[in-house]
């Protein structure tokens, strides 16, 4: 049964953006918009979860807080206080006090809001806590992490410094500061791929956002991913010789259906291992040496990702608990780094008595990698479904427009017998790029409008992401990398219309009305809408870096709308990363001029309104809300702003008056 989630919040376009975000995440949310109807609805039917603005009408929300704590029926229920007024440790400490198990400032974080709702509705997604002063070796952070599919931000604090490293489904994909390099930047400098005026603007001016190094030229994009890797892979390996740290977690959920390309932990493991293995592999054949060895639950789960050398692939080629440890290893086989890998992923166990080793199961698979013979890999009966054969249904796939996985497999059959592997590729890359232009997002999953289902949309999106993995971008190069990266981008964006109910529905419409055309000017003009939709909702979730994303996205699909400008020069203006930076708030008061030359609207107006009255111009700034309201009178944010021209007035006339009295 769904958890029940009472948020009760005054503004309804806030309110109606956190109850579209936590809906799909499996929780029963309603929603009230003052604290007597909300004390009315807990006390006739409590639910298990109160968010709880502060400042309300009617009833103040510290005065709810109170009353539920006299009643048995809802002294027990957990509130999160989201409040934008009431900020600071003060007023936290005090509705603490009150019971208020997470007190959250807006603007308010997304990931934050959901991690702390989880954490209450359910504490078995989030990791104990160590023990105070308990330190562990790296290792054992990362395995805790990769094992427990941890996404969120773990915490190293070591003598001399902190630092962060960011997971997702338990994969490393960000760190700062690093262990061997102070940062991205650093690194590339000293691999001489950027100056040192370069490495500047990247800290400075960029705010260290990795993608402007293609902006200025420095990289391609493929580059930049494979440097990213690099980066993140050498200070990791690095990390393994730093000494004990203690951790702190805090989950952060990722998305259901998020894939990155991410670094290759097992390999990571093994690399670090053999580079800082230290007394901990001498420990580990000293103290199993006379134990039987057998292979875990999950060493053919991992074993693939391991690039092992011949040594090691006839060690584990003979692992199959009926030896013991000494006997396979002797005195003169350095594979302590390698048991160190199998033993903390899972792969490997040491027993007292012969036992049978693990099974691969329910894995269909097909090939081991790492075994000596090449001639004696054995390829299951039962290969792995192809593309080809997902979408060779004739009551689904239109026969006079094929899809575009499916022209890459009749290519791949067409060549497999007269060209050489790489070239295969190429050619097959070259023809799936080509037939995805004048593709509606049905034709790009070779999917009829009338025979759609969400069911076969996932099936086909992962069955292409995964025909173009990390190993089909290795082994290419050049205009044949962008070609797939602009691939997976239409896929990518065909996928995220056709399965979102709303952005389907709308883009329904506009096939039908014939106003979208295929590969014309109106695909283009949908996809702003829908990323400009998309940004608004987080300009309302004030989750500033995915508005500006979504924004940035818009206004590039349609630049002459003066709206999407508007709204991304606020996600600029409001973002916290840019607060410090001049230039970033010079440029986003020039962008919302500039889309007022455009296109004169309320919301820019009030966006400018704001603007002026942060920098302490009263006077113009009351000019821009009085233009926003007299296009629309009921303009919340215009609105909103007088009363804080208001406010400020008010209080500069008691200012005045107790000096003039003093």
């Amino acid at each position: 049964m769904a958890k029940r989630i009472l948020l009760v919040e005054e503004n309804q376009q806030l309110a109606a953006a956190i109850v579209d975000r936590l809906k799909p995440l499996g929780f029963d949310v309603s929603h009230v918009g003052d604290g007597i109807t909300a004390l009315r609805t807990i006390v006739a039917d409590p639910p298990d979860l109160l968010l709880l603005e502060l400042k309300l009408p009617g009833l103040h929300g510290i005065e709810l807080i109170k009353k539920l704590a006299q009643s048995p029926r809802t002294v027990q229920l957990p509130v999160i206080v989201l409040t934008g007024v009431y900020k600071g440790e003060r007023f936290q400490a005090a509705a603490k006090a009150l019971g208020v198990r997470h007190y959250l400032e807006k603007p308010l974080k997304t990931a934050e809001l959901i991690a702390a709702i989880q954490q209450l509705l359910n504490p078995s997604t989030t990791l104990p806590a160590e023990p105070a002063g308990e330190s562990r070796p790296f290792a054992q952070h990362l395995r805790t992490a990769f094992l427990k599919h941890f996404s969120g931000l773990l915490t190293l604090r070591y003598p001399d410094t902190v630092r962060m490293l960011t997971f997702i489904n338990g994969a490393p994909v960000a760190l700062r500061p690093g262990f061997k390099s102070r940062d991205f930047g650093d690194f590339l400098c000293k691999r001489g791929q950027i100056t040192v005026e370069e490495y500047d603007y990247f800290t400075t001016t960029a705010a260290g956002r990795h993608d402007s190094l293609v902006q200025i030229g420095c990289l391609h994009y493929s580059d930049l991913l494979q440097a990213e890797m690099d980066y993140l892979n050498e200070e990791l390996v690095c990390a393994f010789g730093s000494g004990p740290a203690q951790a702190s977690w805090k989950v952060i959920p990722a998305p259901e259906l998020l894939q990155l390309i991410t670094l290759n932990v097992p390999q990571l493991f093994y690399e670090g291992f053999h580079k800082h293995a230290g007394d901990s592999a001498a420990q580990l054949l000293q103290t199993f040496r006379d134990k039987y060895i057998l292979l875990d639950k999950d060493y053919y789960r991992h074993i693939n990702f391991l690039r092992l050398n011949e040594v090691e692939k006839r060690l584990i080629q003979s692992i199959d608990g009926q030896h013991r440890l000494g006997e396979l290893v002797g005195s003169g086989m350095d594979c302590g780094p390698l048991l160190l890998t199998l033993a903390n992923l899972n792969m490997a166990r040491f027993a007292a008595q012969p036992a049978a080793s693990a099974n691969p199961r329910d894995l269909p698979l097909r090939t081991l990698f790492n075994v000596v013979e090449v001639e004696e890999v054995i390829v299951s009966d039962e290969t792995l479904e192809s593309f080809a054969d997902l979408v060779d249904d004739a009551e689904t796939v239109a026969v006079s427009a094929p899809s575009a996985l499916q022209a890459g497999d009749a290519l791949t059959s067409a060549h497999a017998a007269q060209s050489p592997p790489h070239e295969e590729l190429s050619q097959e890359v070259r023809l799936i790029a080509k037939s995805l232009e004048d593709k509606s997002h049905y034709e790009v999953f070779g999917i009829k409008q009338a025979k759609f289902s969400i069911t076969l949309l996932k099936e086909r999106y992962f069955a292409i992401t995964r025909k173009f993995g990390p190993e089909v971008l290795m082994q290419l190069g050049g205009e044949d990398a962008q070609r797939v990266e602009e691939i997976l981008s239409k896929v990518a964006a065909a996928y995220d219309t056709l399965s979102d109910v709303v952005k389907k529905e709308r883009y329904d419409e506009l096939l039908g009305a014939d106003r979208i055309g295929l590969g014309q000017k109106g695909d283009e003009r949908f996809q702003a809408q829908v990323q400009a939709e998309s940004g608004k909702v987080f300009l309302e979730m004030e989750d500033w870096d995915n508005a500006e994303k979504a924004l940035q996205e818009a206004v590039n699909a349609d630049p002459d709308n003066g709206g999407y400008l508007a709204c991304l020069a606020w996600a600029f203006y409001r973002n916290p990363r840019y607060a410090n930076s001049q230039a970033m708030q010079n440029k986003a008061k020039q962008m919302i001029n500039r889309s007022i030359s455009m296109e004169r609207t309320a919301l820019a107006f009030a966006y400018k309104g704001w603007m002026l009255l942060e920098a302490h111009q009263e006077s113009m700034a009351e000019a821009e809300f009085n233009k926003a309201l007299k296009m629309d009178a009921r303009h919340a944010m215009a609105r909103k702003g007088l009363r804080a021209l208001q406010e400020r007035q008010e209080q500069q006339k008691k200012g005045l008056f107790k000096r003039m009295f003093k």
